[in-house]
């Protein structure tokens, strides 16, 4: 049990000192992206929030990604949606639309430095073996709270699952 609580230590203090969350604000008066362009590092989190309450529909649409990189269409019309996020796995240049608005410029980039602070996780198969909560009591995962997966090769996943 000691072990598993010097992991998540650890974790909680590690993990959080190499990824930052980067605000993209989606302005429904001016139909702007703010920040329109952005430079961020690999394993950083873009989080697009509504400026204002969104009175149309918008969709944040990736145009152009790197290759290897996942690529994302979110329809988002509020009030049932409050934010989008995504996390670049992959170096490189980012461009995305608001699909119905883009002959309005809306459109925004993002470019992803690798400063080699971020570790690529090893793809491998991993089987998780207990899922617990910051107290270190097991879970079955709670939404809106943060939790570690650990795994049967020792490695400690922290994450968050939010409930739409």
């Amino acid at each position: 049990m000691k072990k598993y609580l010097l992991i998540i230590i650890f974790s909680i203090i590690f993990l959080d000192v190499k990824s930052e969350i980067h605000v993209i604000s989606v302005w429904d008066g001016y139909l702007q992206f703010m920040p329109s362009s952005l430079n961020i590092n690999l394993g950083d989190t873009i989080h697009f929030l509504p400026l204002d309450s969104p009175l149309m529909m918008h969709t944040i649409t990736s145009s152009n990604v790197p290759m290897g990189a996942t690529s994302f269409d979110q329809i988002w019309q509020a009030p049932a949606d409050t934010f989008f996020q995504y996390i670049p796995q992959v170096e490189g240049f980012y461009e995305y639309v608001c699909t119905p608005h883009i002959s309005s410029g809306m459109i925004g980039s993002f470019n992803v430095i690798n400063t080699g602070t971020y570790v690529l996780e090893d793809n491998s198969t991993k089987n998780i073996i207990k899922k617990i909560n910051l107290s270190g009591r097991n879970t079955n995962g709670e939404f809106n709270r943060p939790l570690f997966l650990i795994y049967d090769d020792g490695t400690v996943e922290k994450r968050i699952i939010f409930n739409k």
